[in-house]
C-alpha cells in the first residue's frame, strides 16, 4: 500500500469534518444508546485517536486538541487545529516493530510494536469513533451517504438499496 498511515489519518478526519459540517447543533449531546459516548465525545475521541497513534510514531509526546468546550464549534475546532497538526508533522515511511508503543485501552495497558499498535488498535478505534459519530446522526435523521464517510461512494438522490415500508 502507498498511502502513509499518516495520510490515512488526514483523509478520515476531513471526511469526519464533512460529517460534523452537517450535523445540526442540538445533536451533539445525543447518543446511539443508554451508557454511550455522545455524538461530540466521539467525534473528540476519534481526532484525539490519530494524534495518540501518530505522535509516539515519531517519539513525540502525544498532542490533543481536545477542547472543555461543548457543542459543533469545539469540535469543529478540534478536527481543524488536528488537521493542521498532522500536516506539519514529517511522514513516517515505515513501522519499526523493534519499538514497543504503550497506550491505556480503557482498563488495559496495551505496549505494542508500531505496526500492530497502529493496524489492530489506533486505526480500528479511530474508524470506531467516526463510525459512531455517523451512526447517532443517521439515527436522529441526518441525512449522510455512505460517500459522506469514505468520500468514495456516491448514489442518485433518494436511492436505497432497503425499500421502506
Amino acid at each position: 500500500m502507498n498511502t502513509s498511515i499518516k495520510s490515512l489519518f488526514q483523509y478520515y478526519l476531513s471526511q469526519l469534518d464533512i460529517i460534523v459540517s452537517k450535523i445540526p447543533p442540538e445533536m451533539f449531546p445525543l447518543t446511539l444508546a443508554n451508557g454511550m459516548f455522545t455524538l461530540e465525545m466521539n467525534a473528540k475521541i476519534a481526532a484525539n485517536f490519530a494524534l495518540r497513534g501518530y505522535c509516539p510514531l515519531l517519539n513525540h509526546s502525544v498532542v490533543s486538541f481536545f477542547r472543555d468546550e461543548s457543542g459543533k464549534e469545539a469540535v469543529q475546532e478540534q478536527i481543524s487545529e488536528t488537521i493542521n497538526y498532522l500536516n506539519e508533522l514529517p511522514e513516517v515511511i515505515q513501522f519499526d516493530d523493534k519499538k514497543l508503543l504503550k497506550d491505556k485501552a480503557g482498563f488495559s495497558e496495551v505496549e505494542l510494536s508500531q505496526s500492530v499498535f497502529i493496524y489492530r488498535y489506533i486505526f480500528p478505534n479511530f474508524l470506531f469513533h467516526i463510525s459512531m459519530v455517523y451512526a447517532i446522526a443517521k439515527a436522529n435523521g441526518v441525512e449522510l451517504g455512505k460517500g459522506d464517510y469514505d468520500g468514495i461512494h456516491s448514489y442518485p438522490e433518494g436511492f436505497s438499496f432497503v425499500a421502506s415500508p
